[in-house]
Order: C-alpha cells, then structure tokens, then sequence
C-alpha cells in the first residue's frame, strides 16, 4: 500500500487501476491518502452482480474481472475524452455506501460534473434521444448523458417501472391508475403517462398483487 501511494506520488498518474481488495488494505483506504485525486480512478473488481449495481447507482468506471482487452481500450477512451469530475471524493464516498446495501441515491454525469439524486425524491425517468431527464419531487429536471436503458436496467430492482418506450416511473410516486381501453398513470408531479399494453400485466402485479 505504501510503495503504491509512493508511485502515485511520483508518476503522477493521468488514471489509476485499482482493485478493491489489496494485500493490506482495500482500495478505498488508498484513496484516502488522495482526498482530492488529481487523476481519474478505473476500479477492476471480480465483485458479483450486486457489486456492480453499486458502481453502476455511483457513476463509477469499473473493469470485470477477467479484464478484456476491448473493454480496456473503452475504459480509456472515456477517460482521456472526459475532464476531471470535481465530484470525486462525493462519487467514492456514494460507493461505499451503495456496496453497503443503501442504494438511497443515485449519481448521474452530466455535462458539467456530477448530481446526485435521492431515489425517494425522484418521481420519473423520461428518454431524451441518447439523454435522460431525471425529474424530481422538488421540481428540478436533470439532464443525464446516458440512455433511459442504462437507468431501466439499474433502477427496475429498487422500486422503478418501465411502462414504456418514453417512461421509467417511481412506483412510490403513482397517484393514480386509470384502468380504461388506453391504460393511464398518474404521477406525484402530476404527469399523465401512457401504460402500453404489454407492460400492463406485469405493471398490475406490483401494484395489485393478487
């Protein structure tokens, strides 16, 4: 751990690959000799899948395990395309967390750093072409620089529902169902969204368990 801190110390890394589990200590314990890293952070991980739903809720750049060296290539290219996040000791710090089991908030990039958002304050998910609006129950609208597909894979186990092509709700957040020939849904925010039909049935199981 010390001959690492050194190293970074002297090279002046641009990126540094770190695993979670060192000899001595853990990753996260080398970054705290780093409070505000000059250098980006890439963690390589053999984690399970709950692991990586942690990185995914933190914004965090991960290699699986064996590494591939395809994906290197990627992890690198989004690393010297990108600038430095001001965020990152908040980003390492929601990790934690995450791994811990909270999944209380969400961290997305945007073209200007990071937000982070509490699950419970937000009400849905809307596609934006290659972006996300995030809107929340205080009545902000965040701009995420990623597909609604990559929020619709992390956030479907954590209360969220697809009911369309368009929309990832909050089930917390329904204020009403409109059970007619075109199925409505009605959000805290006072949304009217569209349920199609092929999502109705697996829709009514979570709200209406028989």
């Amino acid at each position: 751990m010390d001959e690492a801190v050194k190293l970074i110390i002297r090279k002046k890394p641009d990126v540094v690959f770190l695993d979670i589990e060192l000899p001595e200590k853990n990753g996260f314990q080398l970054l705290e000799y780093f409070p505000e890293p000059d250098f980006n952070v890439i963690f390589t991980t053999a984690y399970n899948q709950f692991a990586i739903k942690a990185f995914k809720f933190s914004a965090i750049d991960y290699l699986l395990k064996p590494i591939d060296l395809e994906e290197l290539r990627l992890a690198i290219g989004k690393v010297t395309q990108k600038q430095q996040q001001a965020y990152a000791e908040k980003k390492y710090q929601q990790l934690l967390e995450n791994l811990n089991n909270s999944f209380e908030k969400i961290t997305i990039p945007s073209s200007s750093g990071l937000i982070f958002i509490e699950l419970k304050k937000l009400v849905r998910c809307e596609a934006n072409g290659n972006y996300t609006n995030f809107l929340v129950s205080t009545g902000e609208k965040y701009v995420a620089s990623k597909t609604l597909g990559v929020y619709d894979e992390i956030l479907t186990e954590t209360g969220f529902f697809r009911i369309n092509r368009k929309d990832l709700i909050n089930i917390n957040h329904i204020r009403e169902f409109r059970r007619q020939k075109k199925a409505m849904i009605r959000m805290s925010d006072g949304s009217l969204l569209p349920l199609t039909s092929t999502r109705k049935e697996a829709f009514l199981k979570i709200i209406a368990p028989i």
